[in-house]
């Protein structure tokens, strides 16, 4: 599976009670509590509760969408991810205010993720814990920002304080998670809301999270918190939502065979660069003798530039050459329509003539030097060719040749995947594509290969490393 990750561009931390008015938008913690409303010795402990709030800006994601770079059908699923943080020591003393309770670190409790329904400004203050928001509520503590648990800018309040007063009463659609110790980090599906986003059913005017509503009722003597790491932490940890999509090439030009659906790819550049055809007819499949086997084949759009038929060539027998033929494409209109035309043959059995060798494999990539240092703002293609060891030897059959990328060693950005197998020119072509616009600046990457041998997985010795800055303006 791909990734892709979009960062928050703003955030703020609002809390209701003696707190309400307060704006902790530049902290680099996300402190989510709830707990209060209890008497003890006729002394109230104010029930309070927090929230946090992100906007994504999804400009760039969608600029990709609308160029077939993603494609909107092959994404699985959107993922708001965010790392546990233990909160520090000064937000865990007791109070001895006029507000006096304990702390503690949460257990056992759901947060909840639900979408924003107005514009918010970020705001400017610092943290609820320079400003003692958290340790005491007595005092007159400057304001700063805007957006707060009454407003959301400094000429609008919110529908209702807090955006809304029960999240899960008032939005169409949210997402959950259940934590069990209250170390765990989050991870909520929100694939509805970004998807309403996204085809203008909904405005997207951010993310916010929150204890469940029975949590934030809840009365006791005690403050319960969970923290998690925001945007401006100065680390890896940034939250971020994941875009998990299923886009990769698998050409079997060179392996169709008659007793499995094989796929068929046509690729179409302009000089060097992928481009999308203006529109297509159907694919014919054609014998040597011109005659037409298969008519009318749908063509279906993989990512940019790049198409493919599946065929089942049922009734073809080994060394029979065939044509396929592209019908009716256009890429600017009124001025240019033709056909295209590709070939294959078609090869022995696939499950009892392509049995594997235990091999020692080894790659050579080109494409990305080792140790290059790249901008945040590239899209490069990497190239693997693979050989049997000691020799010039490609494997006969397709070795399943994998990737996975890493950040700083240990942070796994994107899992075990499959490289893309292109066939283009009769060529056979194993690439990845690596856009760095979704990567931190400042930090070093790591991509790893792994090849199958008889159903088992080979860590190969080659891997590429790099690091990513900013790019200079």
């Amino acid at each position: 599976m791909s990734k892709f990750r979009i960062f928050p561009s703003k955030s703020n931390s609002i809390a209701s009670g003696s707190y309400q008015d307060y704006n902790s938008s530049q902290n680099k913690m996300a402190n989510l509590w709830y707990g209060g409303g209890y008497y003890y010795n006729n002394i109230y402990r104010e029930n309070t509760f927090s929230r946090h709030m992100m906007y994504f800006d999804l400009s760039d994601f969608q600029s990709k969408i609308n160029s077939k770079e993603i494609m909107s059908g092959n994404v699985v699923s959107y993922k708001l991810k965010m790392f546990n943080a233990i909160p520090e020591d000064k937000v865990l003393q007791k109070e001895f205010q006029s507000n006096p309770l304990y702390k503690q670190i949460a257990h056992s409790f759901d947060l909840i993720v639900f979408p924003i329904n107005q514009d918010w400004d970020e705001g400017r203050g610092y943290d609820l814990l320079q400003q003692d928001y958290v340790v005491k509520s007595i005092g007159q503590l400057t304001v700063t920002g805007f957006s707060n648990w009454l407003s959301a800018t400094s000429l609008s309040s919110w529908s209702e304080p807090g955006i809304f007063n029960n999240p899960t009463a008032s939005t169409f659609t949210y997402g959950s998670q259940h934590f069990e110790t209250g170390g765990e980090d989050l991870e909520i599906d929100i694939t509805g809301i970004v998807t309403s986003w996204l085809s203008g059913g909904s405005v997207n005017y951010g993310l916010a999270v929150a204890f469940a509503r029975p949590f934030e009722l809840s009365s006791s003597d005690t403050r319960y918190i969970t923290t998690f790491h925001t945007q401006h932490t100065n680390s890896a940890f940034k939250p971020f939502i994941e875009v998990t999509y299923n886009q990769v090439i698998n050409d079997n030009r060179n392996e169709v065979v008659n007793n499995r659906v094989s796929r068929l790819f046509l690729y179409t550049f302009s000089a060097n660069t992928p481009v999308n055809f203006f529109s297509a007819d159907t694919v014919s499949i054609l014998n040597s003798s011109g005659t037409e086997i298969y008519t009318g084949l749908t063509i279906n759009q993989l990512c940019k530039g790049t198409y493919y038929v599946d065929v089942w060539m049922s009734g073809a027998t080994k060394g029979q050459k065939y044509k396929d033929v592209w019908k009716g494409v256009s890429f600017n209109p009124p001025y240019d329509q033709q056909n295209i035309t590709q070939n294959f043959e078609i090869k022995d059995n696939y499950y009892s003539n392509n049995q594997r060798d235990v091999n020692d494999y080894v790659i050579t990539t080109y494409g990305l030097d080792n140790n290059a240092i790249l901008s945040n703002e590239e899209l490069l293609r990497i190239y693997i060719d693979a050989r049997v060891n000691y020799s010039n030897t490609r494997p006969s059959v397709d070795f399943g040749l994998d990737y996975k990328l890493m950040m700083n060693g240990k942070f796994e950005l994107i899992p075990w995947t499959e490289t893309n197998s292109a066939i283009i020119n009769g060529l056979s072509k194993c690439f990845i594509d690596l856009d760095t616009s979704w990567l931190l600046t400042n930090q070093n990457y790591q991509i790893y290969f792994r090849v199958n041998d008889l159903g088992a997985h080979k860590v190969l010795s080659e891997k590429i490393t790099f690091k990513v800055i900013n790019k200079f303006k």
